[in-house]
């Protein structure tokens, strides 16, 4: 697990603690969504990624994206929040780098630098 890795499970645990929301354990758990007024746990969280999704609602994304959705925040606001819960140490998963798509086409290896 990477530093960023961390930072993003501690701020997502934060996050929960804040809106009084039971703490799922790890690995990837339900839970009820915070969003919407929630009946079922129809929202499932991955402590380790620091990332959640609601399948009722379709909303998800990190702790930082929580606290928008909760709050009705822009982004540096929520973010300001979450460092505010974590003691000041903060990582977006918005400015991580995109996952690079893989292509569905086989392309030769003498060819693959050239595409």
């Amino acid at each position: 697990m990477s530093i960023d890795d961390e930072v993003l499970e501690a701020q997502l645990i934060a996050v929960f603690d804040h809106y009084e929301i039971q703490d799922p354990g790890s690995g990837e758990r339900p839970f009820k969504c915070p969003i919407h007024d929630d009946k079922h746990a129809s929202a499932s969280v991955n402590r380790e990624r620091g990332v959640w999704k609601c399948h009722g609602c379709g909303e998800g994304g990190s702790a930082v994206t929580m606290v928008q959705l909760k709050e009705n925040l822009d982004f540096l606001s929520a973010l300001k929040l979450v460092k505010g819960l974590t003691g000041g140490v903060v990582v977006s998963t918005a400015h991580r780098a995109p996952r690079k798509k893989r292509s569905s086409r086989w392309i030769p290896p003498r060819l693959r630098g050239a595409v």
